[in-house]
C-alpha cells in the first residue's frame, strides 16, 4: 500500500467534514430538465479473456465491472537465473518473444501478484523473486497490473477477475508453447493478488499450489467461493492470515476466515509483533512524529507481514512450525504444542510438504514470531506447577533457561495471583534454538501495592514442564515443593524423566 492510501482517506474524511459545514442548500432550476438515468451495464465482455458480470455472485464490486484490459495493461515479468535482477518481458501473443526469454519449462514456475495501489517493480516482488532463483532454478513471473491495482478500491476489486483471467491464459500459453506440466504452476498472491490468483486457479485445471499471502477482506468477506480464494482453486492452497482484526478502513485488511487447505495464524492472525495497532488517534499520531511514510507504514505493517514471513522462509534455516489448536488464546497459554496424528506443517515455502491426500482442508495452525527481522523463532511450552500445599500470593516469576553451548532464553510470568495446585501455562519464542536445556533460574518478585500485606511474599515450586516446539521433547525441572522468598531465585537441573 503507497502513501495515497493515507492522502486519500485524510482527504476524503476531511471533504466529508468540510462539505458538511459550509456547502449551501441547492434546489435545482425548476426549468431544467433532469438528464435521464443513465442505463448500468450489468456484463462487459473482452475478447478471448470471456465475459463478466456484476451479478450475484460477482456483486461486491458497488456495480464495476473489470476495466478494458487495455487500460490495465497487465505486464508479465520473467526472472530466470541469468535474468535474476532484470526482468525481461514475455507476451502470449510474442511467441518469438518467449523463445529469447531463458524461459524453460523444466523448471518449477512461481507467479508472483500484487495486491492494492501496487505494480510489479515494488520493492517486496524483486526480493521475492530474487530468494525463488537464489534457492533454487525457478522461472518466476512477477504479474504487473498497476494500471488497475488503484483507486477506487471496489474498482480494483471488480478488476481482480479480468486480471485473474491473463494469468490463466499466460499459464496456458507458456504449457502450449513449452509443453510444461501444469502441476510445476504456483501462484502467490498478497492481498487482492491472493484473489487474482484464485481466479486464474479456477480456469486453469490442475494447478500445482497457490498461496494466499493475507488475502484482502473488504468486499469477500462471506462471498461465495467463485469469488474469493478457496481450496478448490489448485490442488493445494496455503494461506498465511496476518490482518485479520475487524476491518475499519485503517486496518483489518486480510480475511481471518480460514480459505485454505491449510491456514496459518501468526500472532492468532491479526495484530503482528512489532507493528502499531490500528486507530484513528494512532493514525494521528504516527502523521504527526513519523509524516506519511511513517503512516502508511504503520497502517500496512500487519497486511504486509504475510509477505515478509513468507520470503523469509524460501531460504531461511529456521522453520515457521505451526500446532492446531481450537484458539490463539490457547496456543499462546503454551496448551497447543503438539500435532498428535499428523506431522506439524511448516507455513511458507515448504507448506506442500504437508500436503493432504485427500485433498481436504486441515484447519487452523497457529504459531507465534518475533518482532523484527528474522522473524522466525523456536518455540516452548511452559507449564509452571504450584505446590498443592502452597498459601496463595501474588507476583512476577522470571525464568531464565541455559541450553548447549551457555545459549540462554528469558520469559516472565506476569501472573496476578498464583494459587496452591494450579498450572500455569506460557509461551516461549526465542531467536535461538536451546537443543539441550541443562538449568532454569526461577526468580519470585512479589506485587508490591496496596494490598501486599494479604499475600505471603514467597510462592513454592512443585515443577516445570518446557515442551520444545521443534522436536517435541519435553525437559522436567522438578522443584518439589521448594520455595522462593520474594527478591530470592533458585537454580533448578534438566531432565527427561519425570518429577
Amino acid at each position: 500500500m503507497n502513501s495515497k492510501l493515507f492522502g486519500f482517506l485524510l482527504f476524503g474524511f476531511f471533504a466529508d467534514v468540510l462539505s458538511e459545514l459550509h456547502s449551501p442548500i441547492w434546489f435545482p432550476p425548476p426549468f431544467i430538465k433532469p438528464p435521464p438515468k443513465r442505463t448500468k451495464r450489468s456484463a462487459q465482455c473482452y475478447s478471448d479473456l470471456g465475459c463478466f458480470t456484476n451479478t450475484y455472485p460477482y456483486n461486491n464490486t458497488g456495480d464495476a465491472l473489470p476495466l478494458n484490459p487495455r487500460f490495465i495493461r497487465t505486464r508479465f515479468l520473467l526472472y530466470t537465473s541469468i535474468n535474476d535482477r532484470f526482468p525481461r518481458i514475455i507476451s502470449r501473443t510474442a511467441s518469438d518473444q518467449l523463445s529469447r526469454s531463458r524461459y524453460n519449462s523444466n523448471l518449477p514456475t512461481k507467479f508472483i501478484i500484487h495486491g492494492f495501489e501496487q505494480y510489479g517493480m515494488v520493492s517486496w516482488t524483486k526480493q521475492m523473486a530474487r530468494q525463488f532463483i537464489l534457492k533454487e532454478p525457478t522461472n518466476v513471473v512477477v504479474v504487473d497490473w498497476g494500471h488497475g491495482s488503484g483507486w477506487p478500491y471496489t474498482q480494483a476489486v471488480a478488476n481482480t477477475r479480468v486480471v485473474g483471467a491473463e494469468v490463466a491464459k499466460m499459464i496456458e500459453f507458456l504449457i502450449e508453447e513449452t509443453g510444461g506440466d501444469v502441476s510445476k504452476f504456483h501462484l502467490i498472491g498478497h492481498s487482492l493478488g491472493a484473489h487474482v490468483a484464485g481466479y486464474a486457479g479456477e480456469l486453469v485445471t490442475g494447478l500445482g499450489r497457490i498461496t494466499g499471502l493475507d488475502p484482502a477482506e473488504p468486499n469477500f468477506k462471506g462471498t461465495d467461493v467463485r469469488v474469493r480464494l478457496d481450496p478448490g482453486d489448485a490442488n493445494f492452497v496455503d494461506v498465511v492470515h496476518t490482518d485479520g482484526s475487524p476491518f475499519d478502513e485503517i486496518s483489518g485488511y486480510g480475511l481471518i476466515d480460514p480459505v485454505g487447505h491449510i491456514d496459518f495464524y501468526p500472532n492468532g492472525g491479526k495484530n503482528q509483533p512489532g507493528c502499531t495497532r490500528g486507530s484513528w488517534i494512532n493514525l494521528f499520531s504516527q502523521s504527526y512524529r513519523r509524516g506519511i511514510a511513517g503512516t502508511e507504514n504503520s497502517i500496512s505493517c500487519s497486511h504486509s507481514r504475510s509477505i515478509a514471513l513468507f520470503t523469509e522462509s524460501i531460504n531461511g534455516d529456521c522453520r515457521f512450525r505451526a500446532f492446531p489448536c481450537d484458539s490463539f488464546n490457547s496456543f499462546k497459554n503454551g496448551q497447543c504444542m503438539a500435532c498428535v496424528d499428523k506431522p506439524c506443517p511448516i507455513m511458507g515455502i515448504n507448506a506442500d510438504k504437508y500436503e493432504t491426500t485427500d485433498k481436504k482442508p486441515r484447519g487452523k495452525f497457529y504459531l507465534a514470531t518475533g518482532e523484527s527481522n528474522p522473524y522466525c523463532g523456536y518455540m516452548y511450552g511452559i507449564a509452571v506447577h504450584v505446590s498443592s500445599d502452597m498459601q496463595p500470593t501474588e507476583g512476577i516469576l522470571d525464568l531464565t533457561f541455559t541450553g548447549q553451548g551457555d545459549q540462554t532464553a528469558n520469559h516472565t510470568l506476569y501472573r496476578k495471583e498464583y494459587r496452591a495446585g494450579q498450572v500455569y501455562s506460557e509461551l516461549l519464542v526465542s531467536p535461538n534454538h536451546l537443543s539441550t536445556l541443562s538449568t532454569l533460574t526461577v526468580e519470585f518478585l512479589e506485587k508490591s501495592e496496596v494490598w501486599s500485606w494479604l499475600w505471603t511474599g514467597r510462592i513454592q515450586i512443585d515443577k516445570i514442564e518446557v515442551t520444545d516446539g521443534l522436536t517435541d521433547e519435553i525437559t522436567n525441572f522438578c522443584g518439589n515443593d521448594v520455595t522462593i522468598s520474594s527478591g530470592g531465585h533458585i537454580v533448578l537441573t534438566g531432565s527427561s524423566s519425570p518429577c
